[in-house]
């Protein structure tokens, strides 16, 4: 087994871990599984790992179109799931390991061990552990969820009596795949989708007058901030670019989105005077449904740019070095991808460790003036 982790201690100790377990169980397989009356799906990280498993409901109705389809999720994230027809409950855990210091754990959410009683009530046929993290694998085991599949590339593999391969260097979203095929489900590429109802679809012109968005003007969305500091695209760069982009498409209005926690620099919002804010004005689905009266939409390696760019939005991704590209590319045809390949990527870092953080810097605003041009005046 080859782990996905970086320091040698947490590598022994994965090693470890399942060499004692692989004492006292036993992993079965067979072929497609029977009985199933409900499934859980388990997606407990951020916006972006949550919108590209959207598309599994979809996939296990198909499959099972008797089963209950339950989905855990962070309360971050839930609204991604809202009002999906393939889903019948959305059940809510902020984890710990992923939201102790990003983002502030919910009131609503589960406690751990209250929520392993939950789903041991409700008598789970089917668990799909989709990250490989070894606290998901523990907690199908420890629910007594009857079939748990997923992957044991941090620890815990002998908890699934389906235990998937992991292959290293694919798409993420071919993982997903590879999981669903373990299990007898044969489908083709997982289409990530939002659905609005009909209220939220008739609320977008109260919306937009609300926000101060006017019919007769034309909008480009650039997101400010990103998940990690380094992921972020430097102020003097996005500054250089407001008065670039000001100059050579003077028809365009900006507007600045983001959560409200995303402070921009002062310099920003002085370069481009013109431009209109909606940090922390909108809820995440509002700026969802906003994202279709944007000409283009720009930002990092994150969850509104991987939205915008599956709703058919032009959308030009600044692409940092912290992660493998080929495994989270975006794979829509709307998409326009600029990097800067540097020797230290990939770091998986939250933040840069190397003086001028060159993957980011070295993204210079003529490389998004020209990309724009093909997408703004082809």
């Amino acid at each position: 087994m080859k782990y996905l982790f970086r320091k040698k201690i947490n590598i022994f100790l994965a090693w470890l871990f399942d060499a004692m377990g692989a004492l006292f169980f036993r992993t079965r397989r067979k072929g497609l599984l029977e009985n199933v009356s409900s499934i859980l799906v388990i997606r407990l990280d951020h916006l972006g790992d949550v919108f590209l498993s959207s598309g599994v409901p979809k996939a296990l109705k198909e499959a099972y179109p008797r089963a209950r389809v339950i989905f855990l999720v962070s309360s971050f994230a839930a609204p991604l799931l809202q009002n999906n027809p393939f889903v019948d409950e959305l059940l809510i855990y902020d984890a710990p390991w992923f939201f102790q210091n990003r983002y502030a754990r919910s009131g609503k959410s589960l406690k751990f061990f209250q929520l392993v009683r939950l789903l041991k009530e409700k008598s789970i046929d089917l668990g799909l552990a989709l990250r490989g993290d070894v606290r998901e694998n523990l907690m199908l085991w420890l629910a007594s969820v009857r079939e748990r599949a997923g992957f044991g590339v941090t620890g815990g593999g002998f908890l699934l009596n389906w235990p998937v391969f992991y292959r290293p260097g694919v798409h993420e979203s071919r993982h997903t795949l590879d999981l669903l095929n373990a299990i007898g489900i044969r489908t083709g590429p997982l289409e990530p989708a939002l659905y609005f109802s009909k209220e939220e679809e008739a609320s977008l012109p109260a919306l937009t007058n609300r926000l101060g968005l006017k019919s007769d003007e034309k909008y480009v969305g650039l997101q400010l901030g990103a998940g990690s500091p380094a992921k972020a695209w430097p102020e003097e760069n996005l500054s250089t670019f407001l008065l670039d982009f000001s100059d050579r498409f003077p028809e365009y209005r900006v507007v600045f989105v983001g959560s409200g926690s995303q402070k921009a620099g002062r310099a920003v919002f002085d370069v481009c005077p013109t431009g209109l804010s909606l940090l922390g004005k909108t809820t995440l689905r509002e700026l969802c449904l906003l994202m279709k009266r944007f000409s283009f939409f720009m930002g990092p390696d994150s969850g509104p740019a991987h939205i915008a760019a599956a709703m058919g939005v032009r959308t030009i991704f600044l692409y940092s070095g912290t992660n493998v590209f080929e495994e989270w590319k975006p794979l829509e045809e709307s998409a326009v991808v600029l990097r800067n390949p540097v020797p230290c990527s990939p770091c998986h870092r939250e933040t840069c460790n190397v003086d001028g953080h060159p993957c980011m810097a070295g993204i210079a605003s003529q490389d998004v003036i020209h990309a724009l041009e093909k997408i703004l005046r082809p």
